[in-house]
């Protein structure tokens, strides 16, 4: 299948290898006595032919190593420069056979070779990658040795002593062999560049506490565990949920339990709940936006405490009266986010003479005392960002492939100089000129590209990787909408993503399995969708395609003054249909969901 972005991808990766391969000749001592030494056999033909060789041998080696499996480095270079002080040693005869200098040159590639493939088992290279990498020390080798071959031909008609050639030939001869002897004390570094997979997708935002280090909750208020009452206010978009927890013990009165009752028993908690429901009611003032605002008792809990949070008791039990807690939960639907908030406790008493309150935002928290000379907090929405969730569709894009234009007039360049060699009109240099040129053909390749459409039939099923980018912009618009709080706006933002039989499935049987939930009815706000994995990617009627997807989800839950941090995975068969131009879900069966975190 085509698909644009690992196309480009590719082209980086190509142009990456090709600039490390030139890198890598220039920055290495016997690199450059290598060029020497050619430069000083045969002249420009001379040295195309051998720089050939060398080139020959590294491919060859690599072909090897593809087979047999990487080598040590250390001996190969070690080797490879010995090659290169014995080619310096035949630049000091009068002439030298060509079949030998050129056995040497391809003896000193295939040693090199050798080192170089040594890389392939420790990093994410490919092969296609290290024969670019060939292309392009042999494309930095040709290009410099031709042009110290031409410029030493220029100098030598008008200024050459007899020693200048002796003297060149000693350098490279002396650079190599010092060379052979550093690497034998230190090894070769070398290094390929990485081809990026783009197999990691971005989520709807970074997730705190995503990291498989990361706790699983997170204190946000002080410890104050023998308040009486302790209030906990969490503004979130479309809602704000005011939790109260209430040490029984110390509103026994008030809860009307007697002073010999230690254990309060199954059948008595609904009422004494009740009783403690109606006196927070009454002493919590609640202003939003500058107008009072009175919520509704949403829940009355007995809890469980300990150091990671509080949760509802999944089924009563008798509750000792000194170790009871009850959670009171009131929730104020909002449209948004308010610009302020005001929370005040009314009235203190010898059993509750302060109450500790915490304001909880989406980026920060802050918490108080309250009493009776400043029994109120305020909140300003100062948010940097703005929580609302953001649905919207995701367009079908046709399957294109980047065309390379600066690439265009260097890759017919090279297709003339093929001919040229091929007619063998001076076909080592026409051979040199077409690897210089096919080697700036990969260099040029992502400056300049644009789009092309691929021709109908091409790529009509994605690739796993483009149909897990399509996954990845369709799933979390479901967890988006799930987070509005209107049903109407949530079926409606449903409606962008979901079509068909599916969105009342989405709507009313996944719902549950798609939507977060703490016990005690605090729901998660979900901050990251990954998607992991999609296979079995088969076309359906009308454009789409289906496949078997696996897909985490990220989120925070905040209630009583703790952050959990909730992931999910998922395991479904979902179907894509293409609708007006627009990605979306046909069918969706969840085959398995699994707790994380």
């Amino acid at each position: 299948n085509v698909e644009a972005g690992s196309v480009a991808a590719w082209l980086d990766g190509a142009a990456s290898a090709v600039l490390a391969g030139a890198r890598h000749m220039v920055g290495n001592w016997a690199h450059l006595a290598f060029l020497l030494a050619i430069s000083l056999l045969g002249g420009a033909l001379g040295a195309a032919r051998l720089a050939t060789g060398f080139a020959l041998g590294q491919l060859g080696a690599v072909a090897v190593a593809a087979v047999l499996g990487p080598a040590d480095p250390l001996l190969p270079e070690v080797l490879a420069a010995i090659a290169v002080a014995l080619l310096a040693r035949e630049a000091l005869r009068a002439s030298a056979p060509v079949a030998r200098l050129v056995g040497l040159s391809a003896a000193g590639g295939l040693f090199h070779g050798v080192s170089l493939s040594s890389v392939l088992p420790t990093a994410d290279a490919t092969w296609s990658l290290l024969l670019l990498l060939v292309l392009g020390m042999d494309a930095v080798l040709l290009a410099l040795a031709l042009a110290v071959s031409w410029s030493a031909r220029v100098i030598a008609r008008r200024w050459q002593p007899t020693w200048t050639r002796a003297a060149l030939a000693y350098a490279a001869g002396t650079t190599a062999v010092a060379t052979a002897a550093v690497l034998a004390l230190e090894p070769p570094q070398l290094e390929v560049p990485l081809q990026d997979d783009g197999a990691r997708l971005p989520g709807i935002g970074a997730m705190a506490g995503a990291g498989s280090a990361t706790p699983g909750s997170r204190r946000l208020a002080p410890q104050v565990s023998d308040a009486p009452v302790q209030s906990f206010l969490a503004i979130e978009p479309f809602e704000l949920r005011h939790e109260v927890l209430v040490r029984l013990a110390a509103l026994a009165e008030v809860a009307g339990v007697t002073s010999d009752q230690l254990v309060l028993a199954v059948e008595d908690q609904d009422s004494v709940a009740a009783r403690i429901g109606a006196y927070v009611s009454s002493r919590i003032g609640v202003t939003i936006d500058g107008v009072a605002a009175a919520g509704t008792l949403d829940r009355i809990d007995y809890l469980t405490v300990d150091p990671l949070g509080v949760l509802p008791r999944q089924a009563p039990v008798a509750e000792p009266v000194d170790e009871a807690m009850v959670g009171v939960t009131i929730v104020h639907l909002v449209p948004g986010v308010p610009d302020s908030v005001t929370l005040s406790w009314n009235e203190f008493s010898d059993a509750v003479p302060s109450v500790p309150a915490t304001v909880i935002d989406p980026e920060s928290s802050g918490s108080v005392m309250l009493r009776p000379d400043a029994a109120t907090v305020r909140w300003e929405n100062t948010l940097l960002e703005n929580p609302i969730p953001t649905v919207s569709s995701v367009a079908v894009e046709p399957p294109t492939v980047p065309a390379p234009l600066l690439s265009l007039p260097i890759v017919l360049a090279t297709l003339a100089l093929g001919v040229i060699a091929a007619r063998g009109h001076r076909r080592p240099l026409a051979l040199a000129g077409a690897r210089v040129t096919l080697a700036a053909t990969f260099v040029v390749a992502p400056v300049a590209q644009v789009a092309v459409p691929v021709p109908f039939g091409i790529g009509s099923v994605p690739s796993e990787r483009a149909a897990r980018r399509i996954l990845a912009g369709v799933l979390p618009n479901v967890y988006r909408a799930f987070e509005f709080r209107d049903e109407a706006t949530v079926y409606d933002r449903l409606a962008l993503t979901v079509t068909g039989e599916s969105l009342t499935n989405a709507y009313l049987e996944h719902r549950r399995a798609l939507v977060m939930e703490e016990r005690g009815g605090a729901r998660a706000r979900v901050d990251a969708v990954e998607v992991v994995g999609v296979d079995d990617i088969r076309p359906v009627d009308g454009g789409g395609f289906e496949g078997r997807a696996v897909w985490t989800v990220g989120g925070t839950v905040t209630h009583f003054g703790h952050r959990h941090f909730r992931q999910n995975r998922y395991d479904a068969r979902v179907a894509l249909e293409s609708v007006a131009g627009n990605w979306k879900i046909g069918t969706i069966e969840v085959l398995e969901e699994e707790r994380l975190k």
